[in-house]
C-alpha cells in the first residue's frame, strides 16, 4: 500500500525495509504468509521516528513561511503531455510566497535529462506500455504524484456536426480518431471502454499521430476525436469549443502526472517547496477530489 502511495515497486520498499533492519540490528515486522505487523520494537522506533518528523515538519514549516529563506534557480522541465496553462497558472502565488527564487520553465523530451543534471525537477505524465505496465523509470528519483485526473473522449462541434457522434465505442470505426505519441514514443491507438462489466477496445488506424498539447489544438481544429486528461480540457468543454462524447463509458485507467527529482541529501529546499506547492495548487484537477 505504501508503494502504491508513493508510485514506487513494491520490492524496492520491501528492501529499504530490510536495510534498515540489518541496520538496526532488529525486526521492525513480524511475517508470515498472510499479514506483517510491527514488532514491538517496531513500535518503539515508529513512534520515536514519528515525533522526529513531526519537529522536522515544524521546523521546514517556518521556513516556508519566510520568503527570504529560500533563493536560488529552479529547473523545471515540462514534459509534452503537461498542460502548460496550468503549471503557469500555479506560478504567480509561488512567486509572490518566495520572490527570492528564479524559476525556468523548460521542454522536455528525454527523462534523461534530469539524471544529468541539466533540469532540477521533471513534470510529466507517468508512462504505461502499450501492452499495460508502467515503463521502468529512472533510478535514484523521488516520485510525487501531483494529479490523478480522469481520462475523456471529445471533439469539436465542429467535427461532430460533419461526421456525426458515436454513441458506441465500435461506432469509432468509421470516425477520425486522432492517436497521442507519448515522451517514450508509444503510440496510444487502442482506446479500452467499460461499462456494467462489459470491455470493449477500440485500435484504429491513425491518420494523425500528434505529441503533447497538439492533440487539443488538432481537435479544436476539428481534425477529428481525441481521448485524454479531462484536466487538459476544463476550459474548452465549459466554453463549448469541445464536447465529451461517449460520457456513459469508462475511457480507462488514467496515469497520473508526477513530479520526478533527484534523490539528493538533503533535497533542496526550494524544490521540495515547489513540488508541494503545485500538489495544493492542482488538488481541484484530481478525481478524487470531484
Amino acid at each position: 500500500a505504501a508503494a502504491r502511495n508513493l508510485l514506487v515497486d513494491p520490492a524496492a520498499v520491501s528492501r529499504t525495509i530490510k536495510n534498515l533492519e540489518d541496520e538496526l540490528g532488529i525486526l521492525l515486522f513480524s511475517r508470515s504468509t498472510r499479514v506483517s505487523k510491527l514488532t514491538s520494537e517496531g513500535k518503539i522506533f515508529y513512534r520515536d521516528c514519528q515525533q522526529i518528523l513531526q519537529r522536522l515538519d515544524g521546523v521546514a514549516q517556518r521556513f516556508r513561511n519566510d520568503g527570504n529563506a529560500l533563493r536560488g534557480e529552479i529547473r523545471i522541465g515540462l514534459a509534452p503531455t503537461i498542460p502548460r496553462r496550468m503549471v503557469t497558472a500555479a506560478l504567480p502565488p509561488f512567486q509572490r510566497q518566495y520572490p527570492e527564487i528564479e524559476l525556468q520553465l523548460l521542454s522536455i523530451t528525454d527523462p534523461v535529462e534530469i539524471a544529468n543534471g541539466n533540469i532540477d525537477l521533471l513534470l510529466r505524465a507517468r508512462a504505461f506500455r502499450k501492452r499495460g505496465g508502467a515503463h521502468k523509470d529512472l533510478s535514484g528519483l523521488v516520485i510525487r504524484k501531483l494529479i490523478q485526473s480522469r481520462i475523456m473522449v471529445c471533439a469539436s462541434p465542429a467535427y461532430l456536426k460533419r461526421a456525426g457522434t458515436p454513441l458506441t465505442p465500435n461506432d469509432l470505426a468509421r470516425h477520425a480518431c486522432i492517436a497521442l505519441v507519448t515522451l517514450v514514443r508509444d503510440v496510444q491507438n487502442e482506446w479500452p471502454f467499460s461499462k456494467a462489466g462489459a470491455v470493449h477496445k477500440v485500435k484504429f488506424l491513425p491518420k494523425l499521430l500528434v505529441q503533447g498539447e497538439a492533440l487539443r489544438e488538432v481537435a479544436l481544429a476539428g481534425c477529428g476525436i481525441i481521448r485524454l486528461l479531462a484536466c487538459h480540457v476544463q476550459d474548452e468543454l465549459r466554453s463549448g469549443d469541445l464536447v465529451q462524447i461517449l460520457s456513459d463509458w469508462d475511457c480507462g485507467s488514467s496515469p497520473a502526472i508526477v513530479a520526478l527529482y533527484r534523490n539528493a541529501k538533503p533535497t533542496r529546499p526550494r524544490v521540495s517547496a515547489f513540488v508541494q506547492h503545485l500538489v495544493q495548487a492542482f488538488r481541484p484537477y484530481n478525481v478524487e477530489t470531484r
